[in-house]
């Protein structure tokens, strides 16, 4: 994939798994139980998007979650600003916790409960990703107000992208979204093929 890790990241990534296992236990964060499915499935599979990501680029991941792909990538890109918007309140109060367990700089968590925690984030960012938010144009009508004239929606979808693509473009162009790129993905040892893609604001 093209990426290298200092001893210094594998422990946090150990670390983050350590959470996972841990917080797992207590609320609803993932369906996966093994930690080699997590390694390559969560891991490896947000880690895909580093390469479209520019030197010191603001960052969003809306609809984090158990923090994917947003932590992995500030793991991996410490120049990275991150911001974790959430609207689950204890998945929010899991990621705090990572960003304390791992000492994460750079990196804001919020909460979009009742509608707060946004009001300032207007247009500011360079990308804003997701890579379970749902269909492609739920995901544009959520993101485009985060992002700045230029900025790119980064979607990660499954094989179904590229056809889900497709069908969704016209509206897309019509909510001001032009197709950058998309790529094809093969996450390392399993056949799984992911699509990333790019929609740049007008």
């Amino acid at each position: 994939m093209g990426v290298s890790l200092s001893s210094e990241q594998v422990k946090c990534f150990g670390l983050y798994l350590r959470e996972l296992d841990e917080w797992r236990r207590r609320i609803n964060l993932s369906s996966r139980k093994e930690e080699r499915e997590i390694i390559i499935k969560d891991f490896l599979d947000s880690l895909t998007i580093i390469k479209h990501l520019p030197l010191n680029a603001s960052f969003m991941d809306i609809g984090a979650g158990a923090g994917f792909p947003g932590v992995p990538v500030k793991i991996v890109r410490s120049d990275l600003t991150l911001l974790l918007l959430e609207a689950t309140r204890k998945k929010v109060f899991f990621l705090k916790d990572v960003q304390r367990v791992l000492a994460l700089k750079g990196m804001e968590v919020r909460w979009t409960g009742e509608g707060r925690g946004i009001e300032d984030l207007s247009g500011i960012f360079d990308f804003v990703a997701s890579r379970a938010f749902g269909r492609l144009v739920k995901f544009a009508e959520a993101g485009i107000p985060f992002l700045k004239k230029g900025g790119i929606l980064l979607a990660m979808k499954g094989k179904r992208g590229r056809e889900e693509l497709e069908e969704s473009l016209f509206q897309l162009e019509g909510m001001g979204l032009k197709l950058f790129f998309q790529e094809e993905v093969q996450l390392p040892y399993l056949s799984h093929q992911r699509i990333l893609i790019g929609l740049k604001k007008d």
